[in-house]
Order: C-alpha cells, then structure tokens, then sequence
C-alpha cells in the first residue's frame, strides 16, 4: 500500500521525513475509514429501528391471533361441554349429584370461587330468616321431623317438655309430653299427642289426647304470643276456680282461633265439683285482656253439666227477616248471644245448700231452664266509646222447686241480707203451695243493665232481680187469691140467701 502511495523516483532526505510521511497516511486512512463506519451506521441505525417496530407489531399481531384462538377454542369447548356429557362422565352418585348442582348454579362444573359461596351463604341465611317470619310453623314441623329422624321421639318429648316448662317457670306450670310431636302437612300444624298439664299452685291438673296449633313469630315478636291456632280434642282433668282466679296472665296475649272438642272438665269450688263436658266449642277470636267479650261476641259452644243439663251459647237468631231496621235497633251492640240451660239441677251446681253461695239458701230442690240474651259490646273501642254496658234479658223458669225455711237470711257476696223474712216467707208458702197443686212456679223475665266499669257483681245483681220478680209474683198471686176467695165467699153467701128466700116463698 505505501508503495502505490509513494512516488517513485522521489528521494527522501531522511528516515524521518519517511516515517513523518508515513503516520500521515496512516492518520488518513483512519479518518477515511471512520467517516465510512458513520456513514454507515447513519444509513443502518434508521433501518434496524424499523426493523424493531416491524416486528413488535408483528409479535402483537401474533399474540393477538392467539389471544383470538384461545378464546374461540374456550367457546368450542363449553359448546361442547353439556350437562348430559358430564354427567356420562361421572362415576357415582354424589358425583351427579354434584354436577347437578352446579349446572343449576353456574351452568358450570368448575370449583366455586369465593363471591359465589359468600352469595350462596348470603341467600341461605336471609331465606332462613324470610321463613321463620312468615313460615314459622312450617320451620318447627321441619325441625321435628329431622329431630324425630336423628333422636328418639321420646327423647325429644322429653327435651320439648324441659324447654316449655323452663318457659313457663314464672308461672308455676309443669308440662309433660308423653307421645310424639310431629308435623301434620295436611293442615298446616304442629301436632302434639298425650300430654299432661300440672299446677298445685293455680289449680291446674289436665291431660289432653291431641293438640293441633300454629305458630306466629310475628305474634311472638310483638308480645302477643307465639301459638296462633289451637285445636284440642280429648281434654280431661280438674281446674279450681278460686284459684284460677288468682292466676296472672299476659293481658297482651291472644289467639286468632280456637277449638275445643270432646272434653271434659271439672270445675272445683269449696263445697261442690260440677262436670262440665264440652262437645264442641268454636272461637274466632281469643284475648286474655277481653276474654269474656270475646267469648260472647265469636264464641259457638254446646255441651252439657253433669251430664244432665245440655247448654248451649250461640248467635240469637231472629224469627223474622235480618233487614236494616232490625240491624239498626242493634246498634251499638253488633250480636246479640243466646246462652241456653235446659233442665240444671240447682243442688248439684252449688246453687243451694253451699257455704260460699247463701243467696239462695231457702231452696231445697228444684231445676230451672235459664235463656238469656245478651248483648255485650263489640269490642274494646265500641264499649270504651260507644257502649259501657252489657244488656242482658233474662228468662228463668223454676220446676219442681221446694222451699224450706233457712236458719239465717239469704245474703249477697258482701255477706248482707238480700231480703227480709216477712218478705221471704209469702215466697217460700207460694212455692210450697204450688208444688202441693203440682203447678210450676211463674216464669220469671227481667232486664240487667251491667256497667263493665263497676265493681259490683253480676251474681248479687242477679240474685236481687230474681226476689224482686218473685215479690210481684208472689203479690199478683195473693191478689188472685183474695180475688178468688172473695168470689168464691160471694157465690157462697149468694147461695145461701137464695136457699133462705126459697125456703121463705115456701
């Protein structure tokens, strides 16, 4: 190369001015040759850039072509996975099951991730909660089918019976269960069989054969109890009123219906135990606080006392059409209940002969056939602003009465005489004198007014309508005789004069 760049037939001077010359050249051709590298990779830096973005777009061209692929290979398979083909796939019945389950869930059968099973746990426990509110006898019965599936049905009587009288411990009740407890579908109810209800404290000792009831958590929860419906059939045992009387109960309880068929019941007193048998008896409604409104106003009952009186409370029926004017006259009073007694024996309710009961003491025998109608209001607001009052017209009509002469006056509640003895004996010589003639005493027919408010009993207001009505019978009857005496004195002297005259003209 330094031979084509030196000319030739050119002397130099010395080696130095030859070396000079040679770096020279040498400088240059590194000069020449780095303006061709940057030449060069001024026109290859452009190219390989876009090179590089030629081939990340491709890349993401690619990528999004399998993104596309995979997704439409995810589409052909769940077109091809159906329910039928898994559960071909599956080997045993828990398998299917749970294939099934998850079909109907996440039309899936891939695992469950957390949202789903906090939603499946959100909606059980919501669902649980709708159905105890609205279905709460439908949630019990389920509980006691699984209880009775799981446990012994007497274990679980026997557990139900610790329960409700830990329930019931503030009132002093004892609660046995000593059959079953299980659901009845067919009517909606919870059914309850043999069980026995004990108080020493409240006078209680009773045994039913079956009992039907419905619950209300919505009663529950508004302190008005939690059986809605009660039906009992086959009741039996002993109450004693005095001290039933005693017994406090939540005034804010109630019940929408009640029934009560085939029992029997004997009500205790001090001196005297009166069987009441109870055929059948229907109330659409039930409050402790208006118990005995209620009983008036929606009660049905028939039965009978002692087995000899039948009794029956119903509705009065009218004899004539039930049009508006008749509707009106029963304004304020919206039902007018007919309580019916046939035939009642007076010595064997304790009527007479009774320490605790002396407004009657002259009685020695007799029966009595009692229809009153009475019209109580219809409900706390009618008598709290309408109506006060009950109105009751009484009927009674006395048979085979006999009176005797009682050692000491008849008296009222408060233990004060009703009636004088010069006013009790005309009434005790008409009664016998009837009952000589073989005649039955007059009916007896009266109106009480009762104010709801007053602390008077209905018995002592009773007791001295009754004497009042027998004075003015009793009165009418003397005023009969002495009519009937006077005649018959009349016809006498009218006859003897004209047997006198007769014998005179002769």
């Amino acid at each position: 190369m330094l031979k084509r760049i030196i000319p030739t037939g050119k002397s130099f001077r010395s080696i130095s001015n030859f070396r000079k010359l040679e770096s020279n050249i040498l400088i240059r051709n590194s000069i020449d040759h780095s303006l061709k590298v940057r030449k060069t990779s001024d026109l290859l830096v452009p190219q390989l850039l876009q090179r590089r973005l030629i081939h990340q777009s491709t890349f993401e061209n690619v990528k999004k072509l399998t993104d596309v692929k995979e997704a439409s290979n995810e589409l052909t398979k769940n077109k091809l996975v159906t329910k039928e083909s898994l559960l071909s796939q599956a080997s045993s019945l828990p398998e299917r099951l749970m294939i099934r389950l998850k079909w109907l869930l996440i039309k899936n059968n891939r695992p469950f991730n957390i949202d789903e099973i906090s939603a499946f746990i959100s909606w059980i426990l919501l669902s649980h909660l709708l159905w105890i509110i609205l279905g709460t006898t439908t949630f019990v019965s389920l509980l006691f089918l699984a209880l009775n599936s799981i446990f012994a049905k007497e274990l679980v009587c026997k557990t139900t019976g610790k329960i409700m009288n830990w329930y019931l411990k503030p009132f002093d009740f004892e609660i046995k269960f000593e059959d079953s407890i299980s659901p009845d579908y067919s009517n909606g109810v919870l059914k309850c069989e043999k069980i026995k209800i004990y108080s020493e404290k409240n006078g209680v000792d009773l045994s039913i054969d079956s009992l039907k009831v419905s619950l209300s958590f919505k009663k529950w929860q508004s302190l008005k109890g939690l059986f809605d419906n009660v039906e009992i059939t086959g009741m039996s045992g002993t109450l004693d009123y005095y001290k039933i009387k005693l017994l406090q109960l939540n005034e804010n309880y109630e019940l929408n219906n009640v029934k009560i068929m085939d029992s029997t019941v004997f009500l205790k007193t001090n001196s005297t135990k009166v069987k009441f048998s109870i055929y059948n008896c229907q109330l659409t409604t039930l409050r402790i606080k208006w118990l005995l409104l209620d009983f008036l106003n929606n009660g049905y009952v028939n039965g009978a006392i002692n087995n000899s009186s039948l009794f029956t409370v119903h509705k009065r029926q009218h004899n004539l059409a039930y049009v508006g004017d008749i509707e009106d006259d029963l304004s304020p009073w919206k039902r007018i209940t007919r309580l019916r007694l046939d035939r009642l024996d007076l010595e064997t309710i304790g009527l007479i002969n009774s320490d605790q009961n002396k407004q009657f003491n002259w009685i020695k025998d007799g029966k009595l056939d009692l229809i009153a109608d009475i019209m109580p209001p219809a409900n706390n607001d009618d008598m709290n602003n309408t109506s006060k009052y009950v109105v009751i017209d009484v009927r009674l009509q006395f048979n085979e009465l006999q009176a005797r002469l009682p050692v000491e006056l008849p008296q009222n509640l408060a233990k004060e005489p009703i009636i004088l003895m010069d006013e009790l004996k005309p009434i005790i010589t008409y009664v016998n004198n009837l009952r000589n003639n073989q005649k039955e005493v007059a009916p007896i027919c009266f109106r009480i007014v009762k104010d709801l408010k007053s602390e008077s009993s209905i018995l002592d207001q009773l007791s001295m309508e009754i004497y009042i009505e027998f004075l003015k019978i009793v009165n009418d009857y003397q005023h009969q005789e002495k009519i009937k005496n006077l005649k018959q004195w009349s016809n006498t002297v009218a006859q003897q004069l004209l047997l006198v005259g007769l014998g005179a003209m002769a």
